[in-house]
């Protein structure tokens, strides 16, 4: 398995926290919408991470 399929889970986290961060920096807080995109960012990144390190490993 390539490096990059590993990778991109946790690029996917820091991008949904950066996105997180600009909107609340920018005063976008007030729609439910640029919010909820942030944390399905996130929680994309998270599960492809795990899916990704689990399938590497050796049991």
């Amino acid at each position: 398995m390539s490096r990059w399929k590993q990778l991109i889970g946790v690029a996917l986290v820091m991008a949904g926290a950066l996105f997180l961060m600009t909107a609340y920096l920018a005063g976008w807080t007030s729609s439910n919408l640029i919010l909820l995109l942030g944390l399905i960012i996130i929680l994309i990144g998270l599960f492809l991470h795990v899916k990704y390190a689990k399938s590497g490993e050796k049991y």
